[in-house]
């Protein structure tokens, strides 16, 4: 049966709704719930849509964008900052997997140009399921994090001259031919529109028009480099990532990513699952003994190699597993090059199916390889006390975090005297701090054995400054029971937080933001006008009231009676609007005329 477009873009959308939620609910990771929605509607599945051409673009596109926003990442100054993670172990872990999987392959009877191909194509790993992988487990920021995305980064670098370069070793019919001086020109047009044209376009429909057509430039500048690039034979991601490096720099880069980022994730999502509706099941169900073997060799590989990596660029030994995990399966430009060499003769039909379901199964497995992880690192709460990285200490405060927050306290500590004991995951913090006098210890606050051997036993105080809540109320909850001597300070997200915080039993709480955000509000009160002691006054008042507002909220919570909540929400806001009402009405007579002589006599009193 012939359905038009439409129908065809409806039916993948719906599997994307139905699949994808359900896979990210069991822990599968957003990726393979695309994939198994291919499968869903595959040939193997219900066949109850194929890949057409119209599909097949809006796919093509996905990939496209997401180079885009790639060059748009390669912000001159953050890849300076970055250089060593991109450049130097970058390359060294795609050369190092490269060079091992390549050998593996031709130990395999394979030519010395497909063990190449091979090697390449299974050393790169995929940015949109480790990146997620790593803002589910808030790894961004840490030693790891930054490796991890370097690598990730020069990958996907590597990836644009690995396409070109099958496209014209192994070109195939449907693909235009390339043209050198056509191609050298499109280049030039695209770095010249870039450069110089772009710049002003944004800048006038910005000024002139709406968010609607700042939306439509961009994809109108995406799609028009896109086409190009096809008409003469070269890869239509090079001109995106070229026109993203282009814009990198310019100040409309995060408009650009902001508004592009559903597109770019909507159309990838399409990408995979037209992946996963091409995969050969069939294949897997005849010759699932040797698939599975080749899995195993491939993960094991590939692990045991970054592995090796890990230790090589110093990434600290606790983290090692998660680096190789991160990278340890295949990337989605994989499935591309795939198709580029299939296409091109230089893969069989038989040999690109099976490529492809490695890199599916690989992508597949590395969700469920974290989450393996994720359960093995809990576990190590129970093991011998030698296992950790911490040295005992008779610091009478401990801080577990030192990002921002545990840094300006530990700064204020360590300026008076008081050398805190500073636990964190992340070992560049770690280095960093060290010079500066702070005793930093690679640790996890929230396992008992470390925080004994941090000297809990004889300490004090424990201050709790990491940002994530479940790990603050994990190390509140080990503490109060193996440590109830120690006097709990915590930070809180939010108010919900501080109701959490206190039915854990913490009394010291501070609330992020509140504070910085009411001495903030006291400034703009002075700017006015207003006398800076009855600013203060105002900000206490308010300070007050606000936590008298939190402690009535936390009572009502308590006794779980809804109704009442919201009443007393309805009249805590009637409250407020008829205080501010009397403070506007009393607010001409005290700081409309500036400071009056008696204030001037309380400021400097």
């Amino acid at each position: 049966m012939h359905l038009n477009v439409l129908t065809y873009l409806m039916i993948y959308l719906a599997a994307m709704v139905l699949v994808v939620p359900l896979a990210k609910r069991f822990g599968l990771g957003v990726v393979l719930g695309y994939l198994l929605a291919g499968v869903a509607l595959g040939p193997a599945g219900f066949s109850i849509a194929s890949n057409t051409d119209d599909i097949k673009l809006l796919a093509e596109l996905g990939v496209v964008l997401m180079l885009f926003s790639i060059g748009l990442e390669l912000d001159a100054k953050k890849l300076w900052a970055m250089r060593h993670r991109v450049f130097l172990f970058g390359s060294l872990q795609v050369l190092v997997c490269a060079l091992g999987i390549g050998l593996a392959t031709s130990v395999l009877g394979l030519s010395y140009a497909l063990s190449v191909f091979i090697g390449l194509a299974l050393a790169l790993s995929s940015t949109a399921v480790a990146v997620q992988l790593m803002k589910d487990r808030n790894l961004m920021g840490t030693q790891t994090g930054q490796s991890v995305f370097g690598a990730l980064l020069l990958q996907d670098m590597v990836a644009i001259p690995l396409l070109i370069g099958i496209s014209l070793l192994a070109p195939s019919a449907d693909t235009a031919e390339f043209k050198a001086l056509p191609a050298l020109a499109a280049v030039v047009a695209v770095i010249f529109t870039g450069r110089y044209l772009i710049g002003y376009l944004l800048h006038w429909v910005a000024h002139y028009g709406s968010r609607e057509l700042f939306v439509g430039l961009a994809l109108l500048l995406v799609i028009g480099v896109m086409e190009l690039m096809t008409i003469v034979g070269v890869s239509a991601g090079l001109g995106a990532f070229i026109a993203g490096v282009l814009l990198a720099s310019s100040e409309f880069r995060h408009q650009l990513e902001a508004d592009l980022e559903p597109f770019k994730g909507l159309f990838l999502g399409l990408f995979f699952i037209t992946i996963g509706a091409s995969i050969n099941m069939q294949l897997l169900s005849t010759q699932w003994p040797l698939i599975s073997l080749l899995l195993l060799l491939f993960v094991g590989l590939k692990l045991l190699l970054l592995y090796g990596v890990a230790r090589v660029i110093h990434i600290a030994a606790p983290e090692r597993l998660s680096y190789a995990v991160l990278l340890g399966q295949g990337s989605e430009f994989g499935f591309v090059l795939a198709a580029l060499a299939t296409a091109g003769a230089l893969l069989s039909a038989t040999e690109g199916a099976m490529l492809n379901l490695l890199i599916a199964l690989s992508v597949a497995v590395s969700p469920l390889l974290m989450k393996a992880l994720d359960v093995w690192s809990a576990r190590q709460q129970h093991t011998p006390l030698q296992n950790t990285n911490v040295e005992a200490s008779d610091s009478p405060v401990i801080i577990a975090g030192f990002g921002r927050y545990g840094q300006i306290m530990g700064r204020l500590l360590l300026s008076n005297g008081v050398v805190p004991t500073v636990l964190d995951h992340d070992s560049d913090t770690i280095q960093t701090m060290t010079k500066f006098g702070f005793k930093v210890y690679y640790g996890d606050a929230s396992r008992m054995d470390v925080l004994e051997a941090a000297g809990a036993l004889h300490a004090k105080i424990l201050v709790i400054a990491v940002d994530d809540v479940q790990a603050i109320n994990a190390i509140v909850s080990s503490a109060k029971q193996h440590f109830p001597h120690l006097i709990l300070m915590a930070r809180a997200k939010d108010v919900a937080h501080i109701y959490q915080l206190r039915q854990l039993g913490v009394d010291h709480i501070e609330r992020e933001l509140f504070e910085a955000s009411l001495r903030q509000g006291r400034d703009v009160l002075t700017q006015l006008g207003m006398g800076q002691y009855e600013a203060k006054e105002l900000a206490d008042r308010f300070r007050a009231a606000n936590y008298q507002l939190i402690d009535k909220m936390q009572l009502v919570r308590e006794q779980q009676d809804e109704k009442s909540y919201i009443q007393l929400l309805r009249q805590s806001r009637e409250e407020l609007q008829r205080q501010l009402e009397r403070e506007s009405r009393d607010a001409p007579q005290r700081y409309q005329g500036g400071y009056s002589s008696a204030d001037h006599r309380k400021n400097t009193s």
